[in-house]
Formats: structure tokens, sequence, C-alpha cells
């Protein structure tokens, strides 16, 4: 269960360097969503403050996440290998989904937002829910 945790955690890193990368790509200025939030919870912070704060928040974020994922499925493995969905242990790939769907699912109602969430969902699936079991079997 150790290993399946420190696994977690480093997919957690991976996870973490694919969104700050998509941050850095996609915010190229205080955009009206980005300075309201900067408004009501970090009046006076300027935008590299603000990124700069996100960036050290997703180091601890995303490799919490994954930990936890490591410990859940660790905790929930089958003796067995249970093949379907391409990971050891389908029903794990499909809580994943399912808690990313719920993560993300809001954004996916918003037509601007609809094509980056869907992509977002379906690397959080593959990375938390297929190779996490894949690495740890």
């Amino acid at each position: 269960m150790t290993s399946a945790a420190v696994l977690g955690a480093a997919l957690g890193m991976l996870v973490n360097s694919l969104f700050v990368g998509w941050v850095a790509v996609s915010l190229r200025g205080l955009t009206p969503d980005l300075e309201a939030v900067r408004r009501r919870f970090f009046p006076g912070a300027t935008l590299t403050a603000l990124m700069l704060g996100i960036t050290g928040a997703s180091l601890l974020f995303w490799p919490a996440v994954g930990a936890i994922y490591g410990v859940g499925y660790g905790l929930w493995r089958a003796a067995g290998p249970q093949f379907g969905l391409g990971s050891p242990h389908w029903p794990f790939s499909l809580l994943v989904t399912a808690s990313a769907f719920g993560l993300f699912g809001r954004f996916l109602l918003r037509a601007e937002t609809r094509l980056t969430t869907a992509v977002w969902v379906g690397l959080y699936s593959g990375i938390f829910g297929w190779l996490l079991p894949w690495f740890v079997e």
C-alpha cells in the first residue's frame, strides 16, 4: 500500500506539471474571471503573486490527490488482477472517472471551456484511473 501511495504522489506531480503548463500557456493576462477571484480572495495581490500562489498550491494539492488515490487503490485492490477498461481494477477506474466528472463537470456545461475540460477529464482519468493501477500491479 505504501508503494501505491508513493506512485500516486508521483503521478500527482505529473498532473501538476501538466496543470502548471496549461496555466502558463492559457492565461496571458488577468481575465475577468481571474480578476473576480483575485478581488474576492486576494485583494491587493498582483497577477505574478496570484500565479505563484496557484503554482505553489498545486505543488501540494495534486500529489496529495494522487497519494489519496494510491492509498484508496491499495486498500481496495483485489487479490487477483481484474481487467477492464485497460486497468487491473476496473471499478477503481470507474470511480476515478466519476470523481473527475464530479470535479470538472460544471465546466463541461460552458461552451467556452468544454473542450479543455474534456481533455482534463481524460488526462485525470487516464493518469489516476489507468496508469496508477497499471504501475502498482
